[in-house]
Parts: C-alpha cells; sequence; structure tokens
C-alpha cells in the first residue's frame, strides 16, 4: 500500500557520528515498515515459482487467493501487450499461458505499482513516470538477456523492474531533500553523487537494501544495487547488473528518465563485450527499442489501474 504520511529523515550528516551510509540506510529503513517485508501472498509465489515441484492447481490456488491479483493476471493476458486473437476468460487457462516465472513477475509487479498510484510529482519528475521507466527497463533488460543468453529472461526483467525503486522510497520517506535533488538535476548529473551528498547514500543502496529485506535472490538485489556501477561489483552476477545497467541506458537515450531529467548514464562498449554482443546484435536491439518501448508503456498503464 502506499504509506499515509511521509516522515522525514532530517539532516543525515547528524543521525550517527560516523555518518557511515549504510547505517543511514539502516536508519532510513526503521522508518518504512509498510515495505519491510512482501505481501504473503507475493512470498507464497515466489517461493511456489522456485519449487520445481510445483504445479498448475498450485499457482491457481495461490492466485486466486487474492481477487486483485487474479484481476490484474486476467486484464495483463488480454492486454494488447499479448496481442492474443481470442479474449481468455479462465484464470488457468491465463496461468498456462503465461507461465510460473511471468505470474510471479505479475505478482511482484502488482505489488511494486501499488506504491506508484498517488500520482504525486515535482518539477520534471512524477511517479508515474518513474513507473514507466522500471517497467520499460524491465521490458528491455528481457529482450537483452534474449539476445546474449548469459541470464533468464524473466529474472532480467524483475531486476529492471525493480532496479530503481529507491527513488521511490527516497521520494516518500526524504521528500523534502528528494525536492531538492529534483532542483539540482541536470543533464549532465551523476545522480548517485548528488544523492551521496546530499543524503549520505543514494537510491541504488537503499532500493539493495531493502531487497535482501524481501529475501529476493542474489541475482537481484545485485543488479539493485550496482546498476549505476557495473564496473565496480566484483561479485558472482556481473551479467545481470550489466543487463540492467544496458537496459537502463536505453531507457534514458529514448527519454524515459527515472526523474524526469533525461541523461545519458555512462555505457562503456567493454559492457557489450562482456555480454558477447556484437554490433549486429546492438544494431537489431536499437532497431527494435521503439516498438519495444510502446510494448512498456501499454504495460505500465495496465499496472497502475
Amino acid at each position: 500500500m502506499v504509506p499515509s504520511t511521509n516522515p522525514t529523515l532530517g539532516n543525515p550528516q547528524q543521525l550517527l557520528p560516523d555518518h557511515a551510509p549504510q547505517k543511514l540506510v539502516e536508519r532510513l529503513f526503521t522508518r518504512i515498515s509498510e515495505v519491510s517485508t512482501l505481501p504473503q501472498l507475493a512470498t507464497k509465489i515466489v517461493a511456489l515459482v522456485d519449487d520445481p515441484t510445483t504445479g498448475a492447481e498450485d499457482v491457481l490456488v495461490a492466485v486466486r487467493a487474492d481477487p486483485a491479483l487474479a484481476m490484474r493476471l486476467m486484464r495483463t493476458v488480454n492486454s494488447s501487450y499479448y496481442g492474443l486473437e481470442q479474449q481468455i476468460g479462465d484464470l488457468r487457462q491465463a496461468i498456462t499461458l503465461l507461465g510460473f516465472k511471468e505470474v510471479r513477475n505479475l505478482a511482484l509487479t502488482s505489488y511494486v505499482s501499488a506504491l506508484f498510484r498517488e500520482p504525486k510529482g515535482y518539477g520534471p519528475y512524477s511517479r508515474r513516470g518513474l513507473w514507466e521507466h522500471l517497467v520499460s527497463a524491465g521490458m528491455v533488460a528481457r529482450e537483452v538477456a534474449r539476445t546474449c543468453g548469459r541470464v533468464p529472461p524473466e529474472e532480467a526483467y524483475l531486476a529492471g523492474l525493480l532496479h530503481d525503486v529507491g527513488h521511490l522510497l527516497i521520494d516518500q520517506y526524504v521528500h523534502h531533500r528528494f525536492r531538492g535533488i529534483i532542483d539540482s538535476l541536470r543533464e549532465e548529473t551523476l545522480i548517485c553523487s548528488l544523492e551521496r551528498e546530499r543524503l549520505g547514500f543514494d537510491h541504488a543502496m537503499l532500493g539493495e537494501f531493502v531487497s535482501t529485506r524481501w529475501d529476493l535472490p542474489p541475482h537481484l538485489t545485485a543488479a539493485v544495487g550496482h546498476h549505476h556501477e557495473p564496473d565496480l561489483y566484483t561479485g558472482d552476477h556481473h551479467d545481470m547488473v550489466l543487463i540492467v545497467a544496458v537496459a537502463n541506458f536505453f531507457c534514458h537515450l529514448k527519454k524515459l528518465p527515472s526523474l524526469g531529467v533525461a541523461h545519458d548514464p555512462i555505457l562503456s562498449s567493454q559492457y557489450f563485450v562482456d555480454l558477447e554482443m556484437d554490433k549486429s546484435q546492438v544494431g537489431s536491439l536499437l532497431e527494435r527499442l521503439d516498438d519495444l518501448l510502446h510494448a512498456a508503456g501499454e504495460l505500465a498503464l495496465v499496472g497502475v489501474r
């Protein structure tokens, strides 16, 4: 749910004597009880999908427990994004068509999208615009993953969908300072540096911390925490981090920014080399980008209705 109040963090430099960014994030997190864990149903569906013994009936029972999720699933499968010739009216059939991982993605999308339903904004920033950026990054990340074959595409979608959730939390819980960040945004701004200057931490750090509290898999939390600085990441999920960094870059390139000011995050050609994508594959992806982002826009609208 969207929190009814927006408590402020105050001056982060006065919170703790050591000014440690991780401590600041933990201190802020105590104010965010609404997102300390995923809803029980979303957690259950994630666990079901991760269990190789799960059958369609198990997923069906879980989805039926939440009529709102079931309705969203039906609305999504019948949306223009999927382009089915006939309308689907049976939930079991919809689950079969979508597949378990897509149902899991929709469950998490449903929960995250609820945080964006209040169409608040400030200056060039809007929550709806941030939501469209997240869905677009998810869709592009999935396509990059399909192209390079280095990570499962549906996992890349989730990583892209969640990568900037820290922005929303800063908006909600440190709103006064968030407005100052928006006022200072320019096309050449390095957003993480600006956030660290103003807050003592950045949205990627906060997003990674929340993701771990949601018990999300390490490959997702890695992408959330390091998509702006993949070169500094030394863990086991470098491919996922790179894919989300590339997806984020393409969204900004196409003027679908997270905070309303389009800029081109630093992107090294080495990222494509590391993902084993040649020039023709990158070119083909760029040619499909407009259609892909149009479909993402349609899916984003479904998510917040």
